[in-house]
């Protein structure tokens, strides 16, 4: 029975693939061009990796089980960031390219039965 019930439900990860390949296409269809999705550095990962305006941006992207949106900057917790910050030092001295600045932005996802709501907050959180 549990194999015909994983058959159904989704898994952490396919949730989660879900979730960033739904924030990628809002990026794109909000002008950003994608650079890189999951970028792993060491350790450490950024789920998308884009740029907008010669700035290059760092996306984190979160689920969020309520239905209070506001939160973002909130659901990425110091480790998560300074991983991050890591990861985005480590694309940063292997790029060849150079932008007039960077940011770090937070997508958060809702679910509501099968219909995704996106919230973007833009400089979620700094260096």
């Amino acid at each position: 029975m549990a194999t015909e019930h994983n058959s159904i439900m989704p898994n952490n990860r396919q949730t989660g693939t879900r979730y960033e390949n739904a924030a990628r296409d809002f990026l794109v269809a909000h002008g950003y061009d994608i650079i890189a999705q999951n970028y792993r550095s060491g350790r450490n990962e950024i789920d998308i990796i884009c740029r907008k305006d010669n700035q290059l941006i760092f996306v984190e992207v979160k689920s969020s089980t309520t239905d209070s949106f506001g939160d973002a900057a909130y659901k990425v917790n110091l480790t998560k960031q300074q991983s991050i910050i890591a990861a985005a030092q480590g694309f940063i001295q292997n790029a060849n390219v150079n932008y007039e600045s960077y940011r770090f932005d937070v997508i958060v996802i809702r679910d509501n039965r099968g219909e995704l709501a996106i919230e973007h907050r833009e400089g979620a959180f700094t260096l």
